[in-house]
């Protein structure tokens, strides 16, 4: 597992947050926050599954750094997720992004688009908070679940799920 902070420039990075942020960004209902079944629900935004594109707001990703500092050779899945707050912080569902087939090779990075006292679990009992601009790079059959949070109106991640470049 690899954190790093200011992982995009401050001007690229400030673009995305301020148009997922917007009330112009759309956002959709999902009853579960992974596959496995819980009782935390949230918003989700699909960039891209399967290799398809589903969203024009796709280009703010695009447009940055983010794919070459990922080492991105073929992007899989591109969603964001947005957690509304909750009286304590609740851990979600602990879930691989696919089934252990599925993960062969596949690496995972989360996004994280505004700060709060969320974040990210791991099976190994890491905890890897919400920090504006930060991202967590992670083999994705490695076992996490999301923590909602208390402090502000919404955790707001992106997840990218991807097949990087060989060296």
């Amino acid at each position: 597992m690899k954190v790093i902070d200011n992982f995009l420039p401050k001007d690229q990075f400030n673009k995305i947050k301020t148009v997922m942020e917007s009330d112009n960004f759309p956002w959709y209902w999902n009853d579960y926050s992974t596959y496995v079944v819980s009782d935390v629900s949230q918003f989700v935004h699909g960039f891209l599954s399967k290799g398809k594109i589903h969203s024009g707001f796709f280009k703010l990703f695009t447009e940055s750094d983010l794919f070459t500092k990922l080492n991105t050779n073929q992007l899989i899945r591109c969603k964001a997720n947005l957690n509304y707050p909750t009286k304590t912080n609740i851990i979600g569902a602990y879930h691989t992004d696919f089934c252990k087939e599925e993960c062969k090779d596949v690496t995972t990075s989360i996004l994280y688009i505004n700060s709060n006292n969320g974040g990210t679990c791991f099976e190994d009992g890491t905890k890897v908070d919400s920090v504006s601009n930060r991202v967590v790079t992670f083999d994705c059959s490695i076992i996490h679940a999301p923590v909602s949070c208390t402090d502000k109106s919404r955790r707001i991640v992106v997840n990218f799920n991807y097949l990087e470049n060989k060296k």
